[in-house]
């Protein structure tokens, strides 16, 4: 298995997604992974479930990215081009016979090359070249030009990566819809979630929104919901307060801080701020991503209040813990309601804690992957 980072702690999306494929894979036999130590890394966690780890230290530096984009194509992709890590996986590669290579991410795909297995997998996580198409959509004229080119060159390798794979794996129907047409086989597996212990009702009327604050569709998420959003929420609701709760914000995240916002930055835990928000929010605007925070907070019985981007995937559960809400005025309605009706935010967030658990735990969204590696 090759993906960015060792997933041991398990604190991003991405990392989570990965740990879960890495449990169920190693359920089925002896496994390699490969990849980059971030400096976090818990190796002796991965060991102690029968995992051999292999992996290179993370330093990316101008030059480095720089051979990476003129190896790869593509910027994204540049920045996880490491021939340490090639060389890496190409030994492990070589050492035995290997019945499955699972890569995780497109941006990884180029260590695909000098490798063999009986069945090759990607697993996209993301579609990353519509979600770049997206986010050049609502950036300015000049930036998007750039972004543009960037969706191009990953919808290229999308292309060639799918042509070298057996198998591809995304998050939902619409990412399946937004891949080039190739001779893989591509299955749905959407992100879960593992179940946690309920949170108690909180009695404040706080809303929280958790993400990487420093990745460019959460920094539009956050400013959009802090500056149009939250003054409308204020007007009906002097004492409500806004928690934007992620690693590394942006400056301009950053600045949002008020006496009624507030940003943590990067935190141990997440769910002390979910235990304090009677209500969390999924504001996107653009791109895609894991929507596992989604996940974790209808898990804690918290409503989310989202765009429709910011629950695509996850479309089943509006209705269920979920309400769709795309304009200013009619995100802060939605706020404020709940937060004027702790009864109703509460009942919405016991639907979502029950269809997470029966639609949405790993073992549920996996069983597809699962059952075709054992064919």
């Amino acid at each position: 298995m090759v993906t960015k980072f060792l997933p041991l702690p398990a604190n991003s999306g991405g990392k989570q997604r990965s740990l879960a494929v890495l449990q169920r894979l190693a359920r089925q036999g002896s496994v390699v992974l490969c990849a980059f130590d971030d400096g976090q890394a818990d190796r002796e966690g991965l060991t102690a479930m029968g995992v051999e780890v292999r992996s290179v230290p993370w330093h990316p530096t101008p030059g480095s990215i720089a051979r990476g984009i003129l190896r790869t194509g593509s910027g994204s992709a540049g920045r996880f081009w490491d021939a340490r890590l090639a060389a890496t996986v190409r030994a492990a590669a070589s050492k035995r016979s290997v019945d499955v290579l699972q890569i995780e991410y497109s941006t990884l795909a180029p260590y695909l090359r000098g490798t063999s297995a009986r069945l090759r997998v990607l697993d996209l996580h993301n579609v990353e070249s519509a979600l770049a198409a997206s986010y050049a959509r609502s950036t300015g004229p000049m930036h998007a030009l750039l972004v543009r080119a960037e969706a191009a060159a990953l919808r290229r390798l999308e292309w060639t990566a799918l042509r070298r794979v057996d198998l591809g794996v995304v998050v939902s129907r619409r990412d399946q819809d937004r891949l080039p047409r190739s001779r893989a086989e591509v299955l749905i597996c959407p992100n879960g979630w593992e179940p946690s212990p309920p949170l108690p009702p909180a009695p404040d009327p706080v809303v929280v929104f958790v993400a990487l604050l420093g990745w460019r569709p959460n920094v539009d998420a956050a400013v959009w919901l802090a500056e149009r959003v939250w003054p409308l929420v204020r007007r009906r609701r002097s004492g409500a307060r806004l928690f934007l709760v992620g690693r590394s914000p942006a400056p301009q995240v950053q600045r949002l801080a008020s006496s009624d916002i507030t940003v943590t930055g990067t935190v141990p835990d997440v769910r002390p701020y979910l235990a304090q928000a009677q209500v969390a929010v999924a504001p996107l605007l653009s791109g895609g991503g894991t929507r596992l925070k989604v996940l974790e907070a209808l898990d804690a019985g918290r409503p989310v209040v989202a765009t429709q981007i910011g629950v695509e995937g996850l479309e089943d559960l509006i209705g269920h813990g979920v309400v769709v809400a795309d304009t200013p005025e009619r995100m802060s309605a939605v706020i404020s309601d709940l937060l004027d009706d702790p009864g109703r935010a509460r009942e919405l967030g016991a639907q979502g804690r029950r269809a997470v658990a029966e639609r949405y735990a790993w073992d549920v969204t996996l069983e597809p992957l699962i059952r075709r590696l054992g064919r």
